[in-house]
């Protein structure tokens, strides 16, 4: 590849949003987590991990407690009171049942998904039966003295745990009535242990996390202690068991993740288990919150509000930022300008120019002739959260959407060097859009539009509206719906270079390619691309060849000729030499584009490389086993490698490291613009981490 210059955006200083709990279904292999601004977020995790859809809530509330009833039901308990049902598809709340006792501290659901158990602050259990498509209200079980903070069914229905302030309690799930009440000890004499998690192992025995650090295995049948751990050193906040129930995981304010393994001794030819502590793993920095075992992989999330994916053996870790849903940057490239976006504003600025040095090679930096400069700071009324955003490639023209409004601005800069922002309007406005972009030709496209509280039988959900540039406003030129193709919430959305060709994808890897100009007429020319298993990630098209290449969540490649209707040759032959090395990689590929001046490059990058695909090779001799080179130097992007061919070293190369890469775009044909995320500016506003003495350190 040449050298070019690019602009290392460092501004984009988000703030850090801390994970209160997770749930993962097992059926459709979503993880859900909420966030402290009472987000929710659904991660796909079948593959590398990303981030598919956002259900944002105002309500004064915290997200105590979540779980899934089954693939397309997702539930949630909070300090108001209430239990909350949303809708997955609309990324609403579909309706809320009251509970009784006040504000209600966690949820949990019995093995065979047909009742639900909460825990109150009165210090009530509240059970409710699942009907198709509601929660019908059960019976109140007897008061118990204080709040009860955690709750968990047994293997067979029958019992329910709950535990609070110095108690754990066993309940018999038909009566209501307590059938054992086992007493933990304390640190301190006048100081209460809180029982903070809870979980049931395969054989229905009762594992607890308190705050004193202990975690304590309790037989049920006979309510006895079994046996108890000093694990941390302060409070245990969330532990799990493995699906074979042979591990414990827990964390806390303590954020070390320790394991404990069973193991089973044999004495008179009788065996009897017992816990053994395993290993033990740094995977955050402050508390952790939630803790969940699927499919062989631990997820891991609290305060510092990253989602950790880890396994041993073999050893791995993927720490997932707390970045925005993209798209969160766009580029304007006729003015130089970027618009970034944040939780509930809008940020424009405008880029530096590099001086002229002639003694400046490749690797070095250039010194700026004009610093970067905020043109516009743009906050949404009540500080509602933008669902989406999009920005025309002039900058002139600004929209968002939030859950009760959509917004158009026009923006513009006088002679005088002075910025002006005018609101506009459009011939209809719409709400609760999550997906907007401006083609190339500055038509506006909208889809996901779900302006009815998330009603079933809206059909806006599947339409894409067309809006064009008319004296400043934004002018409805036409709808059309995407039923018929059977794609649904579309995930990706993205232009040919020419506004020839309108390409979306869904969450289940539809892709449908549409002729631009026949859009505003409501049936437009279209055809699918043949589905693939997983989602794609990111894709785009190439300008000098109309080829759209897409990554998928699996980090298949395929690269389609839009004018031709076909796979390339090159996508083709590719399908079974890509490396080992890049189908194992934990990162999903979140953007695409390509080098201007070589029709053969393709830039790929993820959270933290920004690689390159190189078409001109000879695919023939890459071998599948071979690992990724980085450019320019003979090394790998691994720290082990055995040998591999230097034909490798050119096909897939790793070009830079970045720490987190949001966005990696040209501005011409000779400048780029990367925008990253200091992991320092989303640390440094978190509260002190737990003060511990290390060995050696007076």
């Amino acid at each position: 590849m040449a050298s070019y210059k690019i602009h290392n955006v460092r501004f984009y200083n988000l703030e850090p949003r801390s994970i209160f709990c997770l749930c993962y279904d097992k059926y459709s292999k979503k993880l859900a987590l909420s966030r402290n601004d009472n987000s929710i977020e659904l991660w796909n995790v079948a593959n590398a991990p990303f981030l598919e859809s956002t259900i944002v809530d105002h309500d004064e509330e915290s997200i105590e407690s979540m779980l899934w009833i089954n693939s397309s039901r997702l539930i949630s308990t909070g300090l108001r009171g209430m239990i909350t049902e949303y809708n997955v598809s609309a990324l609403c709340k579909k309706y809320e049942v009251a509970v009784t006792g006040g504000a209600a501290w966690c949820i949990d659901i019995n093995p065979s998904k047909t009742r639900v158990a909460v825990g109150t602050e009165d210090g009530y259990i509240n059970t409710f039966t699942i009907a198709e498509d509601s929660l019908m209200y059960e019976r109140i079980f007897d008061k118990q003295k204080g709040r009860i903070l955690c709750i968990k069914w047994d293997n067979t229905g029958d019992i329910i745990f709950s535990g609070s302030a110095d108690t754990v309690r066993v309940w018999n799930s038909i009566s209501g009535h307590a059938i054992h009440k086992m007493t933990t000890a304390r640190k301190h004499i006048k100081k209460e242990t809180i029982v903070w998690c809870l979980g049931v192992t395969s054989d229905n025995y009762v594992v607890s996390g308190d705050s004193r650090g202990v975690l304590s295995i309790w037989d049920p049948n006979m309510g006895t202690l079994v046996e108890s751990h000093d694990s941390h050193t302060a409070d245990i906040l969330a532990l799990t068991i493995s699906q074979d129930s042979n591990v414990i995981y827990c964390a806390g304010v303590d954020p070390v993740v320790r394991s404990f393994s069973k193991v089973t001794k044999t004495a008179g030819g009788k065996g009897t288990a017992s816990w053994v502590k395993g290993i033990e793993r740094r995977l955050h920095m402050h508390d952790v919150r939630a803790l969940v075992e699927a499919d062989g992989k631990l997820y891991s999330a609290g305060v510092d509000g990253y989602l950790a994916q880890s396994s041993y053996p073999p050893k791995m870790l993927a720490k997932y930022p707390p970045l925005l849903q993209p798209t969160c940057v766009t580029v304007c490239p006729r003015r130089r300008r970027i618009l970034l976006r944040y939780v509930d504003y809008l940020e424009l600025w405008e880029l530096g120019n590099a001086a002229e040095d002639a003694s400046v090679t490749a690797g070095m930096f250039h010194s700026l002739r004009s610093e970067p400069r905020k043109l516009l700071e743009l906050r949404t009324k009540g500080q509602e959260t933008i669902t989406s955003c999009a920005v025309s490639k002039d900058s002139e023209l600004i929209v968002y959407s939030t859950e009760t409004h959509m917004r158009v601005f026009n923006f513009s800069i006088d002679d005088d060097d002075d910025a002006h922002l005018q609101k506009s309007t459009a011939s209809k406005l719409l709400k609760r859009v999550h997906k907007m972009l401006f083609s190339p030709n500055s038509k506006l496209f909208i889809a996901n539009v779900y302006d009815t509280d998330g009603d079933e039988d809206n059909d806006n959900g599947n339409k894409i509206y067309v809006y064009k540039k008319v004296d400043n406003q934004l002018m409805l030129e036409g709808s059309f719906s995407t039923s018929e193709q059977k794609i649904e919430n579309i995930g990706l959305i993205c232009f040919s270079p020419d506004s020839k060709y309108l390409i979306c994808s869904d969450r289940c890897g539809g892709i449908v390619v549409y002729i631009v100009a026949e859009l505003a007429s409501g049936s437009p020319s279209w055809w699918p691309l043949p589905r693939y298993t997983c989602p794609p990630t990111a894709m785009a098209v190439q300008k000098s060849t109309s080829n759209l290449v897409v990554v998928y969540s699996d980090h298949k490649i395929i690269e389609y000729n839009l004018p031709r209707r076909q796979y390339t040759e090159f996508s083709n032959n590719l399908q079974s030499k890509i490396p080992t090395h890049w189908l194992a990689r934990p990162f999903p590929i979140t953007n695409i584009t390509f080098d201007p001046n070589n029709d053969s490059v393709i830039i790929l990058h993820d959270d933290t490389t920004v690689y390159a695909l190189h078409k001109n090779k000879d695919l023939s001799l890459m071998e599948k086993g071979s690992k990724i080179r980085k450019h320019g130097t003979g090394e790998d992007d691994s720290r082990s490698s055995s040998g591999s061919s230097s034909q490798t070293q050119s096909v897939f190369q790793s070009i830079k490291k970045y720490k987190h890469l949001v966005h990696f775009e040209w501005f011409n044909n000779e400048e780029m613009v990367a925008v990253e995320v200091n992991p320092i500016s989303l640390t440094e506003k978190l509260p002190p981490t737990l003060k511990q003495k290390c060995y050696g350190v007076m």
